[in-house]
């Protein structure tokens, strides 16, 4: 962009930023011209403060376009290296290590998880049946949401940066009869495995389980078994381990900027991120488990945690299988909206992030979202025609 395009832009607060990636940046087309006026338009309209991007082919970024402010109060541009909240992407993260675990020796996903926990977990209105790893990767363990505050009191508080209790001081109290937090609204009357319903807290309830079972603390967990290994130091669940420079300023619907925080469920959605390194996590997926010779999960295990397991929802472990054959996730809490998606046959991926939750028609998420879908078509150009 030049000249009077490039200024209107900058009096929009809406810069594009071209990372340039010397290893896999591909030259400009003239297409990207209408592609980043459509991008910016929906932007300025709905207020977004930042957007980031990539197309993955194979294992390298080959499309990758940054949009407005990272940090709109000064004026810092969003870039390619600019970390964001990716919030429930954290949760393929958590299969992730699930699946680590299972190729260990050291979980079966189809037993009780009671065994790799300290405590027994039934559901009290159907105490003789089991609850399993795999039911709590599909969302059909019959643990609550929850969807509000109000169905399960406290569970969504926000807490400092990095400040949320360890998870073996909170998950006991809010799951068993008569723990601290306890309500019974926690379990739904449906038995285990009969009902899908998307779960926060089951999500946070596997990640503690990886913690007791491996004996590291969850956030350390990932650091050192995925993040680190596929050459991604400026990803973490801890805002500490990160370069404050690189982080994007967190906003409400609107604009309203909000400080950082975290929360009890934060394995379910508080990883930060950037697109440049997030696209190695996501090229380990669409390869069978290796990013650049390094292996962080074995194909079989890829395989399983992508097959199919609910037809109706597109659910299969964690992750969400769509029209296609994509795999995909999204993600929106407070600060962030995120989705990623990525055809395993055609080794074709696409990742989106920004700093503000949209809680109605998000144009970030398939199938709907105006510019998901631009993004995605741009996305298929670099799929066999």
């Amino acid at each position: 962009m030049r000249g009077n395009a490039a200024r209107a832009a900058i009096n929009a607060g809406l810069i594009l930023a071209v990372a340039s990636l010397a290893c896999c940046a591909r030259p400009p087309v003239a297409d990207d011209v209408g592609l980043d006026t459509a991008i910016q338009a929906e932007m300025q309209a709905r207020r977004i403060p930042s957007l980031a991007a990539c197309i993955i082919k194979n294992a390298d970024i080959v499309w990758q376009k940054s949009y407005g402010w990272a940090d709109r109060e000064n004026q810092a541009p969003a870039t390619g290296q600019t970390v964001y909240l990716l919030a429930s992407l954290s949760k393929t993260v958590i299969v992730t290590a699930v699946m680590q675990l299972v190729e260990r020796g050291l979980v079966d996903i189809d037993r009780d998880i009671s065994q790799y926990l300290p405590f027994t977990l039934r559901n009290p209105l159907h105490p003789q049946v089991m609850v399993t790893p795999r039911m709590l990767l599909s969302h059909s363990s019959g643990l609550a949401g929850p969807a509000t505050d109000d169905e399960l009191p406290g569970f969504y508080d926000w807490f400092p940066p990095d400040g949320a209790p360890p998870l073996a001081q909170t998950l006991a109290g809010y799951l068993l009869p008569g723990g601290d937090h306890y309500v019974p609204a926690v379990w739904q009357a449906s038995a285990p495995g009969t009902r899908e319903l998307y779960s926060n807290l089951g999500a946070t309830l596997l990640a503690y389980m990886v913690e007791f079972v491996s004996g590291e603390e969850f956030s350390s967990y990932c650091r050192t078994h995925i993040f680190l290994p596929l050459a991604m130091p400026e990803t973490s669940y801890l805002l500490a381990d990160l370069d404050p420079r690189n982080l994007a300023a967190w906003y409400m619907e609107g604009g309203q900027p909000i400080p950082r925080y975290t929360r009890r469920d934060f394995p379910a959605g508080q990883v930060k991120s950037s697109v440049q390194e997030w696209a190695h996590f996501l090229a380990a997926w669409m390869n069978d488990g290796v990013f650049r010779g390094e292996r962080i999960l074995d194909a079989r295990s890829v395989a399983e945690a992508l097959r199919l397991h609910n037809p109706a929802s597109g659910v299969c472990l964690i992750w969400n299988l769509m029209l296609g054959g994509w795999h995909g996730h999204s993600g929106g809490v407070n600060g962030a909206s995120s989705y990623m998606e990525f055809n395993s046959q055609d080794k074709v991926g696409l990742i989106m992030l920004s700093n503000m939750y949209l809680k109605s028609e998000n144009p970030f998420y398939s199938p709907d979202g105006k510019i998901y879908s631009l993004i995605r078509n741009q996305a298929n150009k670099y799929r066999p025609q």
